[in-house]
């Protein structure tokens, strides 16, 4: 396909303000054309299962102990292709580098990791620990003793001077990390330094939490502000970062900015798995409609890890999972609750709805424009899932000639982030654009597309944003096909000669 990627101008003040002048230049004196005939278009929904990237079930991976193991190009293209999972969590093991600097082998190591991932379509969850495997007293199974074996803060907050510009380097196959590092699995409960007594991990004194909070800090700043960390508890967060004392969500206002505020999600590794989801909860009645209000603007995800019957079975599972806006879940743990789901009725839904859904509902769409004249595009979306897209994702419309696949594009002032999963609310794209006055004549297709922000990413289609409706999706473009043409005419008139 040709590309030729000359914006259509929009006819907003904004908009207009953002192009560049050479494209204003095409427009004539009046650029709107007098009242068009337009198609309505109504589009039907899917309930297949989409392989949509950020989103849905992951798969569970470590570099593991003493040995780094690789990832595996031909198993993660089957995750894609056979199960459509796009997201692995992959735990980076520190085990070796507990007193010592990461290796230049471990480093190179992990950017091999990331280029395999990249390679396979997916995106990646990570985290890092030094531990993850407990001791216990002589007779006992739980609760684990110390010495743990997490490293220092000075040494973590070295490790992530090593870290940053791999993690830089590598964010565009980061779907977020998980703040890791501290405690045992990096869950920040059974600490040796993060604590005044290791014996008592749930006593966390102003001292300690200042203490997380420089590592929570380190993470974020090793980080692009377009990535985002998770800490395993609300309280985690309330503690660490001032405008959420007193358990104050997060704004509209507030979300996405480069604040840690905005920057700072959750996931919760127990999930159902007793009435405070194993010491995730303290109070559930303060920290319920709290992560329910943070969650609207930032990631939450996990997994399940013990069954508690009623509580992990399909009736609580999806209340909880819409309440909170879950964008993934561990497809491998705990396999007897994922069982009680397949068997209870929910997990399609479960598999389906994680993460954002997105719909179109109906469009009204011009026939003709005339080249160097504008048409109106009016569509509607809605959000079928239980988030919203976390990280940013450009929205661009684009027309493709039908006879000879030239395009024309132009990247939409919409944020994608705030099609909030809100119980059938729709989210309207209204916009006039005009056409080059050189544009040749013929039939164009509408197309849209939410392609990765990353260059390197923003032309495969494995990246894209597939919405859920049939007959849209283009799987080797990326495009959704808004199931429409618009014809071109020539702009301008032929004189009439007079002969005698």
């Amino acid at each position: 396909m040709k590309s030729k990627l000359i914006g259509l101008a929009l006819l907003s003040v904004l908009a207009l303000s953002a192009l560049a002048a050479p494209l204003l230049a095409f427009a004539p004196p009046s650029s709107l054309q007098p009242a068009a005939q337009t198609t309505t278009v109504v589009y039907t929904p899917t309930t297949t299962l989409l392989a949509n990237p950020e989103r849905g079930w992951y798969h569970h991976t470590a570099t593991g102990h003493g040995g780094y193991i690789p990832l595996d190009l031909a198993t993660l293209q089957d995750y894609r292709q056979n199960e459509q999972i796009t997201l692995i969590l992959r735990l980076f093991d520190l085990n070796d580098f507990v007193t010592s600097d990461i290796s230049p082998t471990y480093l190179t190591a992990m950017q091999a990791d990331f280029d395999t991932v990249r390679q396979a379509g997916l995106k990646m969850i990570v985290r890092f620990v030094y531990t993850d495997t407990p001791h216990f007293a002589s007779g006992t199974d739980w609760p684990p003793i110390p010495p743990y074996g997490d490293a220092t803060k000075a040494q973590m907050l070295r490790h992530l001077e090593q870290l940053q510009p791999v993690l830089q380097a590598n964010s565009d196959v980061i779907a977020v990390v998980q703040a890791g590092f501290i405690g045992i699995w990096g869950e920040w409960f059974y600490t040796d330094d993060f604590v005044q007594d290791p014996t008592q991990p749930d006593v966390v004194t102003a001292a300690d939490y200042l203490n997380r909070g420089q590592v929570l800090s380190a993470t974020l700043s090793a980080l692009p502000f377009s990535r985002m960390v998770q800490v395993r508890t609300p309280r985690y967060k309330v503690n660490i970062i001032p405008d959420s004392q007193g358990y104050t969500p997060i704004t509209p206002d507030q979300a996405y900015n480069d604040t840690a505020l905005a920057r700072t999600g959750y996931h919760n590794d127990c999930f159902l798995a007793d009435d405070t989801d194993a010491g995730t909860y303290v109070t559930p009645t303060v920290e319920y409609p709290y992560l329910e209000a943070e969650t609207s603007y930032l990631p939450m995800g996990g997994e399940t890890c013990a069954v508690n019957p009623p509580r992990s079975d399909c009736a609580t599972a999806l209340a909880e999972l819409a309440r909170f806006h879950w964008s993934y879940l561990n497809r491998d743990y705990q396999p007897d609750v994922i069982a009680g789901w397949q068997s209870g009725g929910c997990f399609d839904e479960i598999q389906r709805r994680l993460g954002y859904r997105l719909t179109l509902v109906d469009g009204v769409y011009a026939n003709e424009v005339r080249a160097g004249t504008g048409f109106s595009v009016s569509l509607r979306l809605r959000n079928e899932g239980w988030a919203a897209p976390f990280n940013p994702r450009p929205l661009e419309l684009w027309l493709r000639h039908t006879d000879t696949g030239v395009t024309y594009s132009q990247t939409l002032p919409v944020d994608p982030r705030f099609w909030l999963a809100d119980a059938g609310t729709t989210y309207p794209v209204n916009y006039t654009f005009v056409t080059p006055a050189d544009m040749p004549t013929g039939d164009y297709e509408l197309l849209l597309k939410l392609p990765d922000p990353a260059p390197n990413l923003a032309g495969r289609a494995e990246y894209a944003i597939r919405l859920a409706n049939e007959w849209v999706w283009e799987e080797d473009t990326g495009f959704n096909r808004l199931l429409h043409t618009l014809t071109v005419s020539w702009f301008g008139y032929l004189p009439v000669i007079v002969r005698n």
